[in-house]
């Protein structure tokens, strides 16, 4: 099972009605989407600060001629497309949540 697929079953798995400690549901469901979206971002950019680091000292390169470097088919542009799914369907778990509309609220 794909991790986008582990997170939506995960999700509509889910029972009991969703709490929401702010007045308005659509604010707390932006700032959640938003956090979600910085957590990711931020372990992402330590992530690829290091390996760059790591990698263009190894091969003796410049982070920027590493950089360049194109990926664009095979099985690395899979993981990616992969790994975006899973990215998307974790920030926007809230919105994916079928507790809400089941209680009629969105």
């Amino acid at each position: 099972m794909k991790s986008a697929e582990a997170i939506l079953t995960l999700i509509e798995l889910a029972r009991g009605e969703r709490q929401y400690s702010l007045e308005s549901r659509e604010t707390e469901d932006v700032l959640n989407i938003a956090l979600a979206l910085m957590t990711e971002l931020a372990v992402a950019l330590d992530r690829i600060d290091r390996l760059e680091r790591v990698v263009a000292e190894r091969e003796g390169m410049s982070t920027q001629e590493l950089r360049a470097i194109d990926y664009s088919e095979g099985a690395a542009a899979e993981e990616r497309e992969d790994a975006l799914h899973a990215l998307i369907a974790r920030v926007l778990r809230i919105q994916l949540d079928p507790r809400a509309r089941a209680a009629g609220e969105r």
